[in-house]
């Protein structure tokens, strides 16, 4: 789709624009689609005071398609601001979908690097070890909103010979002179790793190594982020193609992170253990970026691609998906990556209620809260949220339930010694549960009538204090 046709082609949607914002579950404060579909994050970035939130978008289908990055700014993460689509597939090395990418900056400019999709024609290709093409694309700009002409950086030709057809979503990161890019990918025997490039220019680049483990954990890697945060290092990744075992991996495609050792330059490295990032049913995709403060900021695509679940009730009205709350990342005691929601979304709050509470209580809710209970005193418990979503703690399981109002989204959970404190955000369509300090997360679209909404705990041997906020935004 040319820039041309996607606006001769907006024209005739007008109305579909209207239909989209008349949606009772289009939700107040998260970035979603104007309409039609969205899913990863791309180029995110700070130009100036501006938030650029690039996205992989499909205007005019909410059940997805041949993808262009779609292009928000925000000063505050609470306001958005559309702008038109910034790159478009509109050549013969991304002519089926300008696919997920990154940005890098140096001297003022951003480089963004993405996948441009190819497929070609024909029943005799599987589109896995054939029949595609996974270019390396490069695109500068200055401002975030004019770029450079598209120039072919990488082909399938450049990948190690043992790799399948998907080879994707780049990241750069520099060290001394050298920049390194990283990339997701499938190889011939059905392993996922993450492939390991090095340049002296950004323009030449040569392959090093590859990340992965010893045994098979999944058949492909998706969207790496490499994350250094307080001298740690770690590897985000999405593998697919992974069975659940008990209550981990529960989701059709997984997203964690994987603790890494690894001095650039050499060729050797350790992966640590596995840790997912998020146990609800829609969190994909993530990007992380660091703004000018120096935070390490991650926002997900609030979906899953192969699910056993839907979200029938918005596409019927002409749009899907959205993306997370953006989250900042930080590393616990232990060693481990922790999420808390951006200091920013406090502007959010109005009328504060502040309750202790002994094995029990309740409270009406607007549909858009933020609650955070803080326990001096926990046991198992149940915690009724909105209209009947549980989040149960029973003999040292905390689960999630929306089997009643989760258009087939039933429950997710997790074994956990302790809770100590729960930060829940609610928006007209989705929760985002934070515990123990955001070191575990569960992040959920949900579909209830949004009618005489409470929150109510109840339990034994519990005590502590629960703060109430009504969420609303101020133009």
């Amino acid at each position: 789709m040319t820039k041309k046709q996607y606006f001769d082609k907006c024209k005739k949607f007008d109305n579909l624009r209207n239909k989209v914002a008349s949606d009772p579950y289009r939700m107040k404060f998260h970035l979603q689609p104007p309409l039609g579909w969205l899913n990863d994050p791309n180029g995110l970035c700070q130009i100036g005071s501006q938030y650029h939130i690039y996205f992989q978008y499909t205007p005019f289908n909410p059940n997805g398609g041949t993808g262009l990055w779609g292009h928000m700014v925000t000063e505050d993460f609470i306001h958005y601001e559309e702008h038109e689509p910034s790159i478009f597939p509109d050549s013969s090395w991304d002519a089926n979908g300008a696919y997920s990418g990154s940005a890098y900056e140096e001297n003022g400019e951003y480089y963004f690097f993405y996948t441009g999709n190819v497929k070609y024609e024909g029943e005799e290709y599987n589109y896995i070890t054939d029949g595609r093409e996974q270019n390396v694309i490069l695109t500068i700009t200055k401002d975030g909103y004019n770029f450079s002409k598209k120039q072919l950086i990488m082909t399938n030709s450049d990948f190690p010979e043992d790799m399948s057809k998907h080879v994707r979503d780049p990241q750069i990161i520099k060290r001394g002179n050298h920049y390194y890019m990283i990339l997701g990918a499938r190889d011939l025997s059905d392993k996922g790793s993450v492939v390991l490039f090095k340049s002296n220019d950004l323009y030449h680049w040569k392959y090093e190594l590859r990340f992965t483990t010893q045994d098979v954990f999944g058949y492909m890697w998706e969207c790496p982020n490499y994350v250094e945060i307080d001298g740690k290092q770690f590897l985000i990744v999405c593998p697919q193609g992974i069975k659940q075992n008990g209550l981990d991996y529960a989701n059709a495609h997984q997203c964690g992170y994987f603790p890494l050792n690894y001095k650039f330059e050499d060729k050797t490295y350790q992966l640590g253990e596995f840790c997912q990032l998020d146990r609800g049913f829609d969190f994909y995709a993530p990007q992380v970026f660091k703004d000018h403060k120096g935070r390490n900021i991650l926002i997900g695509w609030m979906g899953m691609p192969e699910s056993d679940y839907n979200n029938d009730k918005t596409v019927k009205n002409g749009w899907q998906h959205a993306l997370s709350l953006p989250r900042e990342l930080y590393v616990t005691e232990e060693g481990k990556l922790a999420q808390k929601p951006l200091e920013e979304l406090k502007k959010l709050r109005t009328n504060e209620k502040k309750m202790e509470f002994n094995n029990e209580l309740s409270v009406s809710t607007s549909i858009w809260f933020e609650i955070h209970v803080d326990f001096e005193v926990s046991r198992d418990f149940v915690l009724k949220l909105r209209e009947s979503a549980e989040l149960r703690y029973e003999e040292g399981i905390l689960t999630l339930d929306i089997t009643s109002c989760g258009s087939g989204r039933k429950h997710r959970g997790i074994a956990i010694k302790t809770i100590e404190d729960i930060r829940i955000f609610s928006d007209s369509s989705s929760l985002e549960i934070f515990v123990n300090r955001g070191e575990v997360v569960f992040t959920t679209r949900i579909y209830d009538s949004m009618e005489e909404l409470s929150c109510e705990l109840k339990g034994e041997y519990l005590s502590g204090v629960l703060k109430y906020y009504d969420l609303t935004i101020e133009k």
